[in-house]
């Protein structure tokens, strides 16, 4: 630590107050700390400082599905909280529960001085795990909200200023019958904020707009999206775009389209929201996307 003290052109006690967070460290300061740190290849030791401090420093990031249906930006998320966590000195552990016991869980996992708190992805309209927590009085952040957010400390995406953004363009390039794909019905049932969040503000915002829309909510898996493709544009009137928040979904209706003989983007102009880089870029040519930074999201969690 002295090492980093040194090329930062601090105190070794500003270093230490910085990783340990038992003093406010100025940004541009944190900053050059954080600088050295990356040169040096320093890491704290999580474990020595916790028998120190009398804390764990480690925090558990409770996931209810571990599953690539999730879609990449969840991973993006869990990615940026495990690199600031790691950076602050801290141990990141993933808990994928998928039980009805896992609110207790955590609120135990904290309790029995396993873990310092807890960080909440993939959030429910109607969580169970956020009622628990606060009742506990477990320190916890969620990455997306509940129906009742006035006391809830999150981070959350912006769903209708980006859907707003995203049909904006089209409509300003001439589109007027535009398709949503949607995640499931199954995940719209359980609750789960961004499917619910998407459909309504997507049947608002197009209904504001004037312009014919649809909805369809598919399973996330690549047939889902072939099954659409041939549905709704191999008979009957086409939509002239399609605004897609389901990752696998869409890379198959893309690939399907082009087996069917139609061009993108001159009979169809299709486009991400809330989706990845990575997904965006899988069909020919790239899709035109208005992605949120998971891992940006979860280093600010």
């Amino acid at each position: 630590m002295s090492d980093v003290a040194r090329e930062a052109g601090v105190a070794l006690s500003t270093v230490s107050y910085m990783l340990s967070g038992d003093k406010p460290v100025a940004a541009a300061t944190r900053a050059r700390i954080e600088t050295a740190m990356h040169q040096l290849g320093y890491r704290p030791n999580a474990i020595a400082r916790s028998l120190a401090s009398r804390r764990t420093r480690i925090l558990a990031l409770h996931l209810p599905e571990f599953d690539v249906s999730a879609g990449e930006t969840v991973f993006e998320i869990v990615r940026g909280a495990y690199d600031r966590a790691s950076e602050r000195g801290y141990l990141l552990t993933v808990w994928p529960i998928a039980s009805e016991r896992a609110p207790l869980e955590l609120v135990d996992l904290v309790g029995q001085g396993h873990a310092d708190g807890v960080l909440l992805v993939e959030v429910g309209l109607d969580d169970d795990r956020i009622g628990r927590l606060q009742e506990a009085e477990v320190p916890f952040l969620s990455v997306g909200r509940s129906r009742e957010s006035e006391q809830l400390h999150y981070i959350d995406i912006d769903f209708e200023t980006t859907i707003a953004q995203a049909l904006d363009a089209l409509v300003d390039t001439g589109h007027r019958d535009v398709m949503l794909i949607g995640r499931s019905r199954a995940m719209e049932a359980s609750g789960y904020g961004p499917a619910v969040r998407s459909h309504e503000d997507f049947s608002r915002l197009a209904q504001e707009r004037g312009i014919r829309h649809r909805e369809f909510a598919l399973e996330p898996s690549p047939q889902a999206g072939r099954d659409l493709a041939r549905k709704v544009l191999g008979a009957g009137p086409r939509p002239d775009a399609v605004v897609a928040m389901n990752d696998l979904a869409v890379v198959g209706f893309v690939n399907e389209l082009q087996v069917m003989g139609l061009d993108l983007p001159r009979d169809l102009s299709v486009v991400t929201v809330v989706s990845s880089r990575r997904t965006a870029s899988m069909t020919s040519p790239p899709l035109t996307s208005w992605r949120v930074s998971g891992e940006e999201m979860g280093r600010r969690a």
